[in-house]
């Protein structure tokens, strides 16, 4: 998951950035099932956790399936416009802290018990408790955060928002939600993203046992389109259909996702093993995987970026803006993009992509930096970085030859961003070294908390659909891992999310002039935007509208269907 507080898609790139440099055996393979020519199986080139209630787990290749089973409130669509899900509709008050939905009328669960508000006061109640924020990870509690009454449960003092007064029940297909303040983001950042549990099978079980139960390894009563038959450790699982999905049955009766190798899921497409590889397919590999003749390729850009970023807390000589301007000159990014990608991805030169509906654009003068090593040696003589007679930028700070640590996980791309960074500075006169590459959660510890190793990093962010900045780039915010202090900016932010940006034309142009901001200050490196890459088989039928620019799964799979 918004670029807001701790979100989904946060969590997504760092476990999914993680599992990119890991090697698995390859799956075990499904059971056999009763009617083969009218099943699918998708192959996911990295461990799941089994854990399924919605939220415990935080990997995107879990997310991935319990989004099979269980519906959110609301989705997106392949524009990236929020669309009503399993909310039917929604309405603001005039002051616009409170907000009331409407479920749809004919939302059932499997066992044909209807979908109803104490059901997603439920899950509300669930994210807030003290349980899931101590026992369990507590990921997503900042999905309720702004909602009245949050922290009195997070801390104990109470138990449910309906004790609070964030919530009230008007019947069980009309629900209101109150808000601490006005937020328009928040609908969008937050809310949006909550998933009911059936609180007729859960709530009589104490939040801190969730994680234990066997609901939570097979869940047994679902909402989406697809019910769990069979759970294999981290190697595959087994649906059915729902015949009481609220949208239609699936025409595709039966669903395996499977572990398997990135390394062997080329063969794997190719024998027909799997019907859809959904992740873990290399750019290298794309050209082989289109002389498939069984197989096509999907690329879809993705809603994130890489990024070279620095301890700016730690680098006064970086506190000159012309100097990061003049790193971002200096990178040459479409040889990135070439190189590195295999011309799967596309250059980025601000916080927000090209498929975001707020992206700035070079029309609203948005800088795209094009690679000038001349216009990056002219910056840096204009902020004192004066060279020495063997070509070496002296620090102004150390007045010696300008050098860099630079640390980067385990991660091939990541590495070749490395190498290339390394190039492309030594080109400028600066000394860059690169640091033993870590694990992914090794790497993202040190860089949180500021270990005194960390000067100059590889790293990337998945965003998530709505655009919030709060999270990245709030001064005050743990994920703004630059520690950039910057009021200016904190102001830009708070008028993108404040009452005047309910209204959309308002909000876009705020987003767009926070990002003109940033585009000028450059607190980190932009570098690019890869491609999701997808293959299926071409027995595999999905509507094009259905494929959204995340790196999720498309929408709609009760209208897939698998020809004979």
């Amino acid at each position: 998951m918004a670029m807001r507080r701790h979100t989904l898609s946060r969590a997504t790139l760092v476990l999914a950035s993680a599992a990119m440099m890991a090697t698995f055996s390859a799956g075990t393979g499904a059971p056999a099932m009763a009617s083969s020519a009218n099943t699918l199986t998708i192959g996911q080139a990295f461990p799941f956790q089994n854990e399924f209630i919605p939220f415990i787990a935080t990997d995107l290749y879990t997310n991935n399936i319990w989004s099979m089973a269980f519906d959110s409130l609301l989705n997106f669509n392949h524009k990236l416009d929020f669309i009503p899900w399993l909310a039917k509709s929604w309405k603001w008050s005039k002051d616009h802290k409170t907000l009331t939905m409407w479920l749809q009328p004919n939302a059932k669960w499997s066992d044909g018990q209807p979908i109803t508000s104490d059901d997603v006061l439920l899950t509300m109640d669930f994210l807030a408790s003290k349980a899931y924020n101590t026992t369990l990870k507590g990921e997503y509690e900042s999905l309720v955060d702004p909602i009245v009454g949050a922290q009195e449960i997070v801390k104990g003092k109470k138990t449910s928002f309906a004790q609070t007064g964030g919530f009230t029940k008007i019947n069980d297909k009309e629900f209101q939600i109150h808000l601490d303040s006005p937020d328009a983001a928040v609908l969008y950042s937050d809310i949006a993203a909550i998933v009911p549990l059936p609180s007729h099978i859960l709530k009589k079980i104490p939040f801190q046992n969730w994680g234990s139960i066997s609901f939570n390894k097979k869940p047994t009563v679902v909402d989406g389109p697809y019910q769990f038959v069979q759970v294999n450790g981290t190697d595959n699982v087994v649906f059915k259909a729902n015949p009481l999905y609220w949208k239609g049955k699936p025409k595709i009766e039966n669903l395996v996702f499977k572990t398997d190798n990135p390394d062997v899921a080329p063969g794997l497409l190719r024998n027909g093993s799997v019907d859809f590889q959904i992740n873990g397919l290399k750019a290298s590999d794309v050209a082989k995987l289109k002389t498939l003749k069984n197989v096509y390729v999907k690329a879809l850009p993705d809603n994130g970026w890489y990024y070279l970023g620095a301890k700016l807390n730690k680098l006064p000589e970086l506190k000159d803006y012309r100097v990061r301007e003049a790193f971002e000159y200096a990178l040459n990014r479409q040889a990135m993009v070439q190189g590195i990608m295999k011309g799967y991805g596309s250059v980025v030169s601000g916080p927000l992509p090209d498929v975001s509906w707020a992206a700035a654009t070079p029309k609203d003068g948005l800088n795209p930096y094009p690679y000038n090593v001349a216009k990056a040696n002219q910056l840096l003589d204009e902020a004192g970085w004066r060279k020495d007679a063997n070509g070496n930028r002296i620090d102004p700070v150390t007045k010696q030859p300008a050098e860099f640590q630079l640390t980067y996980p385990i991660d091939p791309v990541r590495e070749a961003i490395a190498v290339s960074v390394k190039q492309s500075f030594q080109a400028l006169g600066i000394q860059v070294d690169l640091n033993t590459p870590l694990d992914i959660l090794t790497f993202y510890d040190k860089v949180q908390k500021d270990d005194p190793s960390i000067q100059l990093f590889v790293a990337g962010w998945e965003l998530s659909v709505d655009p919030d900045p709060r999270s990245l780039w709030g001064s005050q915010n743990p994920m703004n891992y630059e520690r950039w202090v910057d009021a200016t900016n904190d102001k830009l932010i708070d008028d993108t999310w404040q009452a005047k940006a309910f209204d959309p034309a308002y909000r876009k142009k705020a987003l767009i002039k926070w990002q003109l901001y940033v585009n000028k200050q450059m607190p980190v490196n932009f570098l690019f935007s890869k491609d999701n890459l997808y293959a299926v088989n071409k027995r595999v039928h999905i509507p094009d509208n259905d494929w959204v620019p995340t790196g999720h799964l498309p929408l709609n799979p009760q209208e897939w269907t698998v020809s004979q």
